[in-house]
């Protein structure tokens, strides 16, 4: 294997560690329920401009 794909796995692995460890915060609880809004909202949008 060469260096460079196990540099990419490195840090796609560091990345998915440091975003459970955030979203074990209350932080990263807050910002994830904020997110949920953000997107439902969203999907709300694009379905009202399919009936228009």
């Amino acid at each position: 294997m060469s260096k460079t794909t196990n540099t990419a796995a490195i840090k796609r692995n560091n990345r998915k560690i440091h975003a459970r460890k955030f979203l074990a915060t209350p932080e990263g609880k807050k910002w994830l329920e904020r997110k949920k809004i953000e997107e439902a909202e969203l999907k709300l949008a694009a379905e009202a401009r399919k009936f228009i």
